[in-house]
């Protein structure tokens, strides 16, 4: 960076003596931090943002300030990833309650990334009055710490599919800067808490999350990502323009996300750095063909096998818009996921109407079956069997327990009576929701969703679409969700298929044992751009070279699942063959059997 950009990084003024709520040394800390509510991770955390907050405004050294962060940092992550499964896998436009709780993690991530950013600037400017530490290091650390919680606060930001708030990358990128300046980047840091790590590749694991195209993953994925990007960053090259090239481009200047090299016409700018993501891809596509298991990372974090896919093609070429899009405007229909596209595209019929007919409805033994919790079991308790003389012994005035007599409860007898309580009609259960058009593609739509996005909504969702008061849909996949503040949210959605025909699918098992029916969704081949025929199916329980038969009133095929062609959280996608039952080879040629080099033998026997 040049000797002449001044690093732009704001802290508060330190016009406070003392801090109200310990005194400002490490045992006095430890002490306070002891003394937290742990209980009550709310309190905790509202704490935490208050103490914090006054001893960004306390004059003290830097080595003191440092050493309070840290003793309260155990704490603060603990308190924050506690509080995060409150609002995270939750309604995207959440309650006011969840939201609270999201902008009090968002604001002490902040708080906590500016003392650390206070730490790393007093202590260049305090460099000569520093005598018990070495300042090179406290520099460091300081730095590296101060990257890691602005990473933490753009991960939380991504996953709740907001935008990055203004100088949200610019504070990333010149806390970089500054470790650069000082020859810092690249040593390596100690933190007992999250491991061994350089600046560089701590400023990397958040800067190439922003280029994973994160507006078309789910919160879990984009965990998943972050978490392996920690250990992947050391395979990225970062150097100036003038000593390397890559993908991508970063403005250490800027208030902007890494962009491709090749939109920057002049690259000669001090400032700019070039992000080489060759290494990195060659080990992701080393990962995918060394198995089709989840990465784990431990801690409960793993990554998809398709969400390898998506970084290879994130992070391997240059995306680019394959259809120009043009304004529109028009009301139609979506329907969300598998369950509800399916019973939509059969015209409003359940699983079982497909399968049966229009006429079917299940009978009492067949709805009691499906209720495992409400069958009868062969034996309650096994000493039960050990003293037959005991079971079913008359109770003295309870007709009900007599030998021979079976106990229904309330519950059992609801369901036999056809009075599920609180069940959801077809209709409320498959719901159809509006929505705008605002411009379209051959490739797919942007959509404008009106007041609050459902709880159950996430990218990589199959979806159809329909025009109001339409018959026919359109299969699609959410791709992206974006969430604009005091505006309606916007859907990215891509076209799979112009129509799709609902079946049901039983996976072949071994002899003896008969898999149940789960709802999939063939489209047609296109011939025209040459896409064969496929298969939609949830995503998990189906893999390549599965047999699978295909089934609906009157119909029953079975076909061999071959390559899968993609896949999300949700469901995945399979090319097919028919195969033939032997029924049907015998039909097409019976000649072939009476003419069979073995009649000879059998006529003998």
């Amino acid at each position: 960076m040049s000797s002449h950009s001044p690093i732009k990084l704001r802290i508060p003024n330190q016009d406070l003596d003392e801090c109200s709520f310990f005194r400002a040394n490490v045992e006095a800390a430890q002490a306070w931090a002891l003394s937290l509510p742990v209980a009550n991770t709310k309190a905790v955390v509202q704490e935490l943002r208050r103490a914090i907050s006054e001893l960004n405004r306390v004059a003290i050294s830097p080595d003191i300030r440092f050493n309070i962060m840290e003793i309260l940092r155990p704490s603060l992550n603990v308190a924050i990833a506690t509080m995060s499964r409150r609002f995270l896998s939750q309604a995207l436009v959440m309650p006011e309650e969840p939201r609270q709780m999201s902008e009090l993690a968002d604001n002490l991530y902040s708080l906590t990334a500016t003392a650390y950013t206070i730490v790393a600037i007093e202590t260049v400017q305090q460099r000569e009055d520093l005598h018990q530490i070495n300042p090179a290091r406290l520099l460091c650390e300081a730095l590296q710490r101060a990257l890691s919680f602005t990473g933490k606060k753009m991960l939380q930001t991504l996953q709740l599919h907001q935008n990055v708030p203004s100088n949200g990358w610019l504070e990333l990128h010149q806390l970089y800067a500054m470790a650069e300046r000082q020859h810092l980047s690249q040593l390596p840091v100690e933190d007992r808490l999250e491991g061994s790590r350089t600046i560089e590749t701590t400023y990397l694991q958040s800067l190439l999350l922003g280029c994973c195209k994160p507006n078309q993953l789910r919160q879990s994925d984009l965990a998943a990502v972050y978490r392996g990007l920690q250990e992947w960053a050391s395979l990225i090259q970062m150097a100036t323009t003038d000593n390397g090239s890559g993908l991508y481009l970063v403005d250490l200047s800027s208030d902007l996300p890494a962009e491709y090299s090749s939109l920057h016409i002049n690259s000669h700018n001090p400032s700019y750095r070039t992000i080489n993501t060759e290494g990195l891809v060659s080990h992701l596509e080393a990962l995918k063909t060394q198995t089709r298991d989840p990465v784990i990372f431990g801690n409960d974090i793993s990554l998809p096998p398709n969400m390898l896919d998506h970084l290879i093609n994130s992070l391997g070429s240059m995306s680019t818009r394959n259809f120009s899009r043009s304004k529109s405007s028009a009301n139609l229909g979506i329907t969300l996921g598998l369950s509800s596209t399916h019973y939509h595209l059969a015209g409003k019929r359940t699983l079982d109407q497909i399968l049966f007919g229009n006429n079917y409805t299940a009978g009492a033994a067949d709805r009691l079956a499906a209720q495992q919790f409400l069958t009868t079991q062969e034996s309650r308790d096994t000493w039960e069997q050990a003293n037959p003389n005991d079971v079913g012994r008359s109770i003295k005035g309870d007709s009900k327990h007599q030998i021979g007599v079976e106990l229904i409860e309330d519950g059992d007898l609801i369901v036999l009576e056809d009075r599920v309580p609180n069940e959801l009609s077809p209709q409320e259960r498959y719901t159809i929701y509006p929505v705008k058009m605002l411009d379209t593609s051959p490739g797919g739509y942007c959509l404008e969703w009106e007041g609050g996005l459902p709880s159950h909504l996430r990218t990589g969702d199959i979806v159809s679409v329909s025009e109001n008061n339409e018959d026919h849909s359109v299969i699609a996949v959410i791709r992206w969700i974006s969430q604009l503040e005091d505006a309606n949210s916007l859907l990215g959605v891509e076209l799979l298929s112009p129509r799709g025909m609902p079946y049901g699918a039983r996976i072949q098992q071994k002899r003896g044992t008969k898999a149940p029916v789960i709802r999939v969704l063939l489209l047609p081949e296109i011939k025209l751009v040459g896409q064969p025929h496929t298969l939609l199916t949830p995503r998990a329980g189906f893999k390549e070279n599965q047999k699978v038969t295909l089934l609906r009133e009157g119909e029953e095929f079975l076909v061999q699942l071959l390559r899968q062609m993609s896949a999300t959280g949700n469901f995945a996608q399979f090319d097919f063959r028919y195969i033939k039952h032997l029924e049907q080879v015998v039909a097409e040629d019976k000649s072939g059997l009476v003419d069979s080099a073995f009649d000879s033998m059998w006529s003998n026997i």
